[in-house]
């Protein structure tokens, strides 16, 4: 859970109070409560359609593979913003963004 941890707090340099609260809250602790409830139904699912009592460990590796190729595909978006130049993000905002309308008091 620590690299998790840090992981969030890197990405939200900006805001680290909040970005603490929120890690250490529940953020944090319901994806594993979540992750941890889902393999449990997922496991009593195959063992239940008789697939064996071996079965839920084919459900681990198959939750396990999907958390790596999300981890993976998350690690590449965050490359791929990262090589940008800095102002590339702002205008790529700025491009599909309304033109600014003047106010008048």
């Amino acid at each position: 859970m620590p690299p998790l941890q840090k992981r969030v707090l890197d990405q939200a340099a900006g805001a680290p109070t909040l970005a603490s609260a929120v890690n250490i809250g529940a953020v944090n602790l319901g994806a594993f409560n979540l992750g941890n409830a889902l393999a449990a139904w997922l496991g009593g699912l195959v063992i239940a359609a008789g697939l064996g009592w071996t079965a839920p460990n084919w459900v681990g590796a198959a939750l396990a593979a999907s958390a790596l190729v999300l981890a993976l595909v998350s690690g590449a978006l965050e490359r791929r913003t990262a090589s940008r130049p800095a102002g590339a993000a702002a205008r790529t905002v700025a491009a599909g963004a309304p033109a600014a309308v003047p106010v008048h008091h």
